[in-house]
């Protein structure tokens, strides 16, 4: 009984990953929603739950990378040059872990993979009805955010007449980013037959309506991830030609999408700007390029150990097209940003822990069953969503993703044991 508490509880807490503002309080400078607290009484069930041999610890070599990554943000947090500040972001660093460890135990039955992926459509269907609010109440003549709760400022876009939105997440690009895993998994309820097909379409629909509104680089996660998931679907069935286009086409796109990330109109920011062929325009680098170089200059000054856990990996003032001061200091790609707070003892650590996850990803499809779908489908998702998103943003804090990595692993196991099953039988 006391499992399925838990388990009943866990659930809520993905519902509740997109539930960020308002439901929220700051401390030292963190952001933490309250829906974290959801957290605390999963745990202390599945605790009591362990304890009374309801169910078993899983021991997994995720703990192993987990563990020295862990190491690495502890000593960082030592030598901080705002230990307070890393004190706090450690202990949040620790639940992140937390998070991908309790998902590791809770899904040791596949059954309750589906539980989860409709829990996880749920909270993106609060998402896009948000999404859709901002949007109506956009056309409707609130335009600013003062009066439109659910707008997102233009950040390096140009000012215009449309909505950025960011619905209740903290920033358009996290929103995009959620948005990445839950396509995949909406895809996967389609092919499963989990949801029925109409309203699984619907959900397809809002998912790309809201991800398109976000105006964010993500958008290029999403068709790689897609693509990726054609092609091993394409090549499953012996459709070669169809596969190779699906990939190609993702690729494409994405590398595109990455390369407008790269480039900016001529601002005020840097006087490195080039002309354009055959044009009079001049283009610059990109303020994402400048921030990059800004957190790779702070990084000589503590290459070891970086600044600290939880501390500003840049400093970059910088004015945006349209006319927005801003002072960035999120280096926006993962391993930067992780490079910068915890050096390179940190980035060695986290470089493995990535390299392990990847490990754990599977594209091929030998048998078209459920079990290998659900695995291709997180795979898919963690390329997009925290590989190639991971370039232009810094998402290695996310909830949702150390969530991802627990489903990951954990189905990953499953595949094992069923296989080391079949090996059993005459």
């Amino acid at each position: 009984m006391t499992l399925k508490i838990a388990k009943w509880l866990f659930l809520l807490l993905i519902v509740s990953l997109p539930l960020v503002r308002p439901f929220n309080f700051v401390i030292f400078g963190l952001q933490v929603p309250y829906t974290d607290f959801i957290f605390l009484a999963v745990f202390a069930v599945w605790f009591f739950a362990v304890i009374r041999g309801d169910t078993k610890f899983k021991f997994d070599k995720l703990y192993i990378f987990i563990g020295l990554y862990g190491f690495t943000l502890t000593i960082s947090t030592i030598f901080s040059i705002q230990p307070q500040k890393s004190f706090f972001k450690l202990l949040g660093e620790f639940y992140l872990f937390a998070l991908a460890v309790l998902t590791l135990n809770l899904v040791q039955d596949k059954a309750f993979y589906k539980q989860i992926v409709i829990a996880w459509l749920i909270g993106t269907s609060l998402t896009i009805l948000a999404t859709i609010s901002g949007f109506a109440l956009f056309y409707l003549g609130y335009k600013t955010q003062a009066d439109n709760y659910f707008l997102s400022h233009f950040g390096s876009l140009p000012a215009g007449n449309y909505p950025r939105i960011h619905a209740l997440f903290a920033n358009a690009n996290m929103m995009c980013n959620f948005l990445n895993v839950s396509l995949l998994l909406a895809i996967l309820a389609e092919k499963l037959n989990w949801l029925k097909k109409f309203w699984v379409r619907i959900l397809q629909i809002g998912i790309w309506l809201a991800a398109i509104f976000t105006f964010s680089a993500g958008l290029g996660g999403m068709v790689l991830s897609l693509g990726i998931w054609y092609w091993a679907l394409f090549k499953a069935k012996q459709k070669h030609l169809y596969s190779k286009i699906a990939l190609a086409f993702a690729i494409i796109f994405a590398l595109l999408v990455f390369g407008t990330t790269l480039i900016s109109p001529d601002t005020n920011n840097t006087t490195r700007e080039f002309s354009v062929p055959l044009t009079d325009k001049k283009l610059e680098a990109s303020v994402r390029v400048l921030v990059w170089e800004n957190s790779l200059e702070n990084f000589k000054n503590f290459p070891y150990f970086g600044k600290g856990t939880g501390t500003d990996a840049a400093l970059l003032r910088y004015e945006t097209l349209s006319g927005d001061k801003q002072i960035l200091l999120d280096a926006h790609n993962n391993w930067l940003n992780v490079l910068g707070q915890t050096g390179l003892f940190g980035l060695f650590a986290f470089i493995l822990l990535n390299a392990f996850l990847i490990t754990r990803c599977r594209f091929g499809l030998k048998e078209s069953n459920e079990h290998n779908l659900i695995h291709l489908a997180l795979s898919c998702a963690f390329v997009g969503a925290f590989l190639y998103q991971g370039l232009s943003g810094s998402f290695e804090d996310a909830r949702h993703l150390w969530i991802l990595f627990g489903l990951l692993v954990g189905i990953s196991n499953t595949s094992k044991n069923d296989a080391l099953e079949a090996s059993k039988v005459p």
